[in-house]
């Protein structure tokens, strides 16, 4: 097995490689991005930051579509926002148990179970997709971006769980008064 030496400075090497997986890049992106900076640097017998200049500033207009990894954070996103679903069902089925007078069991058990389970489900989905940022994603971020573009790109990807949870405290508002 040979083990490529890159000629890339290790001082230059790690934020470039940072910058790219904090996009999302997969490991077979970040290597192919490597090597194309390594090609150039042997070529011309310069330094990474003489011909590239800032590592992460480069990194942002490597273009990282089709990588794996955000094939893995749409996915991520999805299960995220179905989970979250199925916690807003819970919730509310728990819920209108609860405030339903003269029901003491849904199919055999207290309704606070479903309704606990099911707010501990929709928060910690949401919770879930803010911490993982941009692994957890259902739009990627084009190269030189920051952020995908597009309203409906912010609420998929920074929202959408979070409009989960305030549909989950309207409908508990709903069904109280509803049953009130």
């Amino acid at each position: 097995m040979t083990i490529k030496a890159w000629r890339v400075e290790k001082e230059w090497q790690e934020p470039f490689v940072e910058a790219l997986q904090a996009r999302g890049a997969s490991a077979q992106v970040v290597g192919d991005a490597l090597g194309k900076v390594d090609d150039a640097l042997t070529r011309s017998g310069s330094t990474a930051t003489a011909q590239f200049g800032d590592p992460r500033s480069y990194a942002a207009t490597v273009d990282i579509s089709g990588s794996v990894d955000q094939r893995v954070s749409r996915i991520r996103a999805i299960l995220l926002a179905v989970a979250g679903l199925i916690g807003l069902f819970l919730a509310l089925w728990g819920f209108t148990g609860m405030v339903r007078e003269g029901v003491d069991t849904i199919a055999g058990m207290p309704p606070v179970l479903p309704f606990v389970v099911g707010l501990v489900i929709v928060v910690a989905a949401a919770v879930a997709d803010t911490v993982l940022g941009r692994h957890a994603d259902i739009f990627a971020t084009p190269a030189g971006q920051t952020e995908a573009p597009g309203m409906l790109a912010l609420v998929l990807n920074r929202l959408a769980p979070w409009i989960i949870v305030a549909l989950t405290l309207i409908g508990m508002l709903l069904i109280w008064i509803k049953e009130s």
